[in-house]
């Protein structure tokens, strides 16, 4: 019987970690280009888009803005949409 208890808690416990694994997939998931451009018109419209503005969308401000002029442009917005560090949701700053 303790054999068997301790069997489930192991496959419990690796079917957390799955979920949890697959959970952070999702997060880093790329966006469609209909979703890159609907958070794009929301958070910067026809600018560049600074450092605070990116914030509820994008965790890291340096991967995205790769010429490092301290904006986003629409292109370097996309890339960075399709490489999965834009996010859908905003995130809690």
């Amino acid at each position: 019987m303790k054999t068997m208890q301790r069997g489930l808690a192991v496959v419990s416990a690796l079917l957390l970690c799955v979920g949890v694994a697959n959970g952070e997939e999702a997060s880093n998931a790329a966006l469609t280009e209909d979703e890159c451009r609907a958070i794009w018109n929301t958070a910067a419209g026809r600018s560049d888009l600074g450092p605070e503005g990116a914030k509820p969308y994008i965790d890291s401000f340096d991967s995205v803005d790769t010429n490092r002029d301290q904006k986003i442009s629409n292109a370097e917005f996309k890339a960075g949409c399709k490489a999965g560090l834009v996010h859908k949701l905003r995130r809690a700053q």
